[in-house]
């Protein structure tokens, strides 16, 4: 039975798998020189599972973290330290065609669209990752993902088992003419799987998102209605529900490599990784792929 570790929020971290855990924190050393990042990650584990809110845990001690500015380096080496190989990350979107994709879905995406301009090289120097993210998820956990979302059809106002998610750099959301130009291309619109998608992929992890659509991306208001929405969906059974019945199938199931390392990484002096986290991480690496 693997750690599967769960990155999101929109009440995920009330999932009865997590009942009366309490918060931890976790010091990666990793900073990446953003303002107010400390490389802290605070944690929640129960038997199986590690929940990291994305945008910051501990309400006193830890900062909030706009999308713009999230520790997604940090988030994903904390989890990778605590010996999660599978990520299964929540992400509440806008959807793109409101006609079809309604407001209170699940959309399990098969691709994105990286519109961040975030820098997504996780390593930098001592070993060279040339991740392939085609496909851009893992398939063996977005067969799980779909597998339970058909259970709960009813529990959703939808089920989407595909899709494409257009990564936007954040905070704000997008204009309209940006919205009609996304639509050509994206199903839902989100601000926050990239870079964490690729970064997870360098470490060796198997990462797939079930996203929840909270509003029609014309028609965005986080106070007025996307609040509201997440509320309604973070009933335990809904969301909590359902992540909780992927985490436990997750768990039971031998992952292999990631497709997208095979062949893709060039191992140099690891020494000149100062991160010891990061440095341990690229050794597996090397072991498992070299």
């Amino acid at each position: 039975m693997g750690l599967v570790a769960i990155i999101g929020g929109s009440g995920v971290e009330d999932s009865p798998s997590l009942e009366g855990a309490q918060w931890k924190k976790l010091d990666t050393g990793y900073a990446s020189g953003l303002d107010h990042h400390t490389g802290v990650v605070w944690y929640k584990q129960g038997e199986g599972v590690v929940f990291i809110a994305r945008h910051g845990g501990h309400p006193q001690e830890n900062p909030r973290f706009g999308p713009a500015k999230t520790q997604y380096a940090a988030n994903l080496l904390a989890a990778h330290h605590l010996g999660a190989r599978v990520v299964v990350a929540t992400s509440a979107v806008g959807s793109l065609h409101g006609e079809n994709i309604g407001v209170g879905s699940l959309v399990i995406p098969h691709d994105y669209i990286d519109e961040t301009g975030r820098n997504d090289n996780l390593f930098g120097e001592g070993i060279v990752v040339h991740n392939n993210p085609i496909p851009a998820f893992s398939a063996e956990l977005r067969d799980i993902l779909n597998l339970y979302a058909r259970g709960m059809r009813g529990r959703f106002n939808g089920v989407h088992e595909g899709g494409v998610y257009v990564v936007i750099p954040g905070d704000r959301f997008g204009t309209k003419a940006e919205g009609v130009r996304r639509a050509e291309y994206g199903t839902v619109v989100g601000m926050t799987i990239c870079p964490e998608a690729s970064m997870a992929q360098q470490l060796g992890m198997h990462y797939a998102v079930a996203a929840f659509p909270v509003d029609v991306n014309l028609d965005a208001n986080h106070e007025g209605g996307t609040l509201k929405v997440m509320k309604e969906m973070s009933a335990l059974d809904k969301v909590p529900a359902y992540i909780s019945r992927v985490v436990e199938r997750a768990r039971e199931i031998e992952f292999g490599l990631v497709d997208g390392l095979k062949g893709n990484i060039i191992p140099g002096d690891l020494m000149r990784i100062a991160n010891p986290l990061l440095r341990n991480a690229a050794r597996e690496l090397v072991e498992k792929y070299c």
